[in-house]
């Protein structure tokens, strides 16, 4: 029931990649199915809910048809028919079915929270020191010195915890706790990626 669902995810992240192209009235025909099973579904209220309803109309949308899709090449059982058919069943419902947008907005929510976890997992470097230059290239940076003498390159790219200190702290003169991500970050001027200190947060700092 798992790879019925890859399609999904596979569309609201605009990640989806179709090695296979089903015929057009095929699509339509398991697309229709689907949506009308959907609409006698009522209120679904979880992702995992949504995966069994999503496999299980497909499913039966297939086995009510079996000999006409299996004539035109769409065993839903054979190989790695299932996943393919959903990926283009996605992007038909989400533009004729109402009833599939919820369940689309469900995964979403997911992976939402999952990329958020993974970004917030990201080893967090906390140090102390004084800003004692701005940059402003195609991100605005800042070159902190703390209390060892080492200089560190923070760049400001996200929301900032605090943000209303930076103001202050840009003078140079105070000294302030910072806390930065460290993330590997796309430089175009390379065309690799970097390891680069992201700024979190800033904070007063404590006597």
């Amino acid at each position: 029931m798992k790879k019925l669902t890859i399609l999904f995810i596979a569309f609201i992240t605009s990640s989806i990649v179709n090695a296979q192209k089903f015929d057009d009235d095929v699509v339509a025909e398991l697309s229709d199915k689907v949506c009308e099973c959907l609409k006698s579904k009522g209120e679904i209220t979880s992702k995992e809910q949504a995966e069994l309803e999503l496999g299980t109309c497909m499913l039966t949308a297939y086995s009510k048809n079996k000999k006409y899709f299996d004539k035109k090449g769409a065993n839903f059982l054979e190989g790695n028919n299932a996943e393919k058919l959903g990926e283009q069943v996605g992007i038909k419902l989400a533009g004729t079915c109402p009833e599939a947008i919820p369940l689309f907005m469900l995964f979403a929510d997911e992976i939402e929270d999952e990329m958020e976890s993974d970004f917030y997992e990201e080893e967090n470097i906390i140090f102390t020191g004084k800003i004692t230059k701005v940059e402003n290239d195609k991100f605005k940076s800042f070159e902190i010195k703390d209390e060892n003498g080492r200089k560190r390159n923070v760049l400001w790219l996200t929301y900032v915890d605090n943000d209303q200190l930076l103001e202050e702290a840009v003078k140079g003169k105070t000294t302030y706790q910072f806390t930065a991500m460290e993330l590997d970050i796309y430089d175009p001027r390379i065309g690799e990626y970097r390891n680069m200190l992201v700024l979190d947060r800033i904070d007063i700092k404590e006597d």
